[in-house]
């Protein structure tokens, strides 16, 4: 009896240290497209983290990636995109184009794309995703410009970067 108690005792412990910890990170990845001179993202979040903050902002509950979800929830997710994530490409601002989400297990991809980017030498962006919920957020930028790799963490102290090709 003693050594089942042992064993369940040091199966139950490791499980509770990794859910006592959560991680709170995001990647947006970038890559230019030089045939259609167009910028493609793709932005990853976490679904609970996401729909946490938009309960917060919006004082309602969305139960994404549920059938109770609102069908007009992609509205809010471009009104949230547009306010915490600014890109500029060779020192000029570019608005984005929401294209659509989609969920894959406990994370949702946003897709956006940049048109009309003649040449692309310099990114800057600013993200603050889930920064102003979750003090500890992370945003990994990656990015692909002429199969040039680079990337950047921004966090609440550094929220913008820049990235050179």
């Amino acid at each position: 009896m003693r050594i089942k108690k042992l064993l369940l005792f040091i199966l139950i412990v490791p499980l509770f240290a990794f859910t006592a910890h959560k991680y709170y990170l995001s990647l947006t990845q970038i890559e230019y497209n030089s045939k259609n001179k167009s910028v493609e993202v793709i932005i990853n979040v976490f679904i609970d983290d996401i729909e946490t903050a938009l309960n917060k902002i919006h004082n309602k509950s969305f139960f994404l990636d549920t059938k109770k979800e609102p069908k007009d929830s992609d509205t809010y997710f471009f009104e949230y995109l547009q306010k915490n994530v600014q890109f500029k490409f060779d020192n000029k601002s570019y608005d984005f184009k929401y294209l659509g989400k989609e969920y894959d297990g406990d994370v949702v991809f946003f897709y956006l794309e940049i048109k009309d980017v003649a040449l692309l030498k310099e990114i800057d962006i600013n993200n603050t995703i889930l920064l102003e919920h979750f003090p500890e957020q992370q945003n990994l930028i990656k990015s692909k410009v002429n199969k040039k790799h680079k990337s950047v963490l921004l966090t609440k102290k550094e929220q913008s970067g820049k990235l050179k090709y």
